[in-house]
């Protein structure tokens, strides 16, 4: 597959992109958008909208969430999908996004263009996904304390005062749900356990984002994967201690994470974007970013009294065993690597250590200080928008060692 998966012409490279929108300025914001694709022009290039591109598969898509609106009598639903469908004919997704996480009914649907981790080449362009859910309002409920504890979480992060983002909207609700059904990127390679959307700044400036928790889907992970991940690569006494609470807050923080740390920055004088700055890397740290605050910040609820303690001592063997299953997404996919980051900087730290059976043992007493050095360096890496320092991280921390491999290796037969 090329590295612009079909957004770009095949032959298209970054430094041609790159010479051609600082030539032609006025088209930087199109060509950039998450929303367009690009292709040749006689000798010069263009950006084509979704709506486009893509017009006669969208115009069915619209017609069929016009029709579920004309069956529904829960208003925010029939907000959502005439407005959804709106937005597939008009490539405007900024209100209608506000739609989505206004969504307040008994279905909790998720369709459109989102994630951009497809685009290889350089992280802009939004793949199309669906996810048809049941939502499960007590659950919700029980964790919507939280969204009012994300500026104190903002405030404790661990990088000075100019660096932090007080400007994006603290709505941000949170949905517990059980899904059953996915479609297009949501269903493909590795499914997703949970997700934090929309993606776009100008959105989470204005309302934040809607964090979803597939809790079927993170039973079934937790139950046939981390258990038995844990049991095969960590000491005796850790995977002992693993825990579904464990792996289910550090679930959920890692997704209020991702509305978390620099977003809308300035560099050299001017307003930009760290996914723009970062290009095909912003995925990776972003990943790895939300997977160690995540952590972070739940030890930081348990301090001030907001989770129980007692979650405490299987925090991190937790989240050392989620680094095993995430890092079989594949050592390229953008959690994949994030995560082997996480395990050698940790490793260099000493606060994980290898026994002499091949098992990893957490380091308590520099477990905590590791994490929160690791979170530090990638948020200065997104707060000055350092592409190169990015590159320079992930070239010295993104391989994993023979060791790691190893025990990757003992886990080939577990789906």
């Amino acid at each position: 597959k090329p590295a612009g998966a079909g957004f770009y012409p095949e032959d298209l490279t970054k430094e041609e992109l790159e010479r051609w929108i600082g030539a032609h300025a006025e088209q930087a914001d199109a060509l950039r958008s998450d929303f367009t694709v690009i292709r040749r022009d006689g000798a010069g290039l263009v950006a084509v909208p979704y709506s486009e591109a893509y017009r006669e598969p969208l115009a069915r898509a619209a017609a069929h969430l016009r029709a579920a609106a004309a069956k529904s009598d829960n208003a925010s639903l029939v907000r959502f999908l005439e407005s959804r469908a709106a937005a597939f004919e008009s490539n405007d997704y900024v209100e209608r996004d506000m739609a989505w996480m206004d969504l307040d009914a008994s279905l909790e649907p998720t369709i459109g263009p989102y994630e951009t981790y497809e685009d290889g080449l350089f992280g802009y362009k939004a793949s199309f996904e669906a996810y048809a859910a049941v939502a499960l309002p007590a659950e919700s409920a029980a964790l919507a304390r939280y969204k009012q504890r994300l500026p104190w979480l903002e405030r404790n992060l661990p990088i000075p005062d100019e660096h932090k983002n007080f400007k994006r909207g603290t709505e941000s609700p949170i949905r517990v749900v059980d899904v059953v059904f996915a479609a297009g990127d949501a269903n493909s390679g590795v499914k997703a356990i949970a997700y934090n959307l929309p993606n776009l700044e100008k959105v989470r400036e204005a309302k934040g984002s809607k964090k979803v928790m597939m809790r079927n889907v993170i039973r079934a992970k937790y139950d046939a994967m981390l258990v038995p991940i844990a049991q095969r690569v960590l000491a005796v006494e850790d995977a002992a201690r693993v825990s579904f609470d464990a792996f289910f807050e550090e679930v959920l923080h890692h997704e209020l994470s991702h509305g978390l740390g620099p977003g809308s920055i300035v560099k050299n004088g001017k307003t930009t974007e760290v996914r723009n700055e970062l290009q095909e890397l912003y995925s990776t740290l972003e990943e790895a970013k939300s997977d160690v605050m995540g952590v972070y910040n739940i030890l930081a609820l348990i301090r001030a009294g907001e989770i129980p303690k007692e979650l405490r001592a299987s925090l991190d063997p937790t989240y050392v065993a989620g680094l095993f299953r995430s890092a079989r997404f594949g050592v390229h996919e953008a959690h994949g690597q994030g995560v082997i980051a996480q395990f050698n900087y940790l490793i260099e730290r000493g606060a994980l250590a290898l026994d002499a059976d091949g098992r990893y043992r957490t380091v308590p007493e520099k477990f905590e200080g590791g994490l929160r050095d690791l979170l530090h360096d990638i948020l200065m890496l997104q707060a000055n928008g350092d592409y190169a320092g990015t590159k320079a991280f992930l070239g010295r921390y993104g391989q994993p060692s023979k060791e790691m491999l190893a025990a990757i290796d003992r886990l080939a037969d577990l789906p």
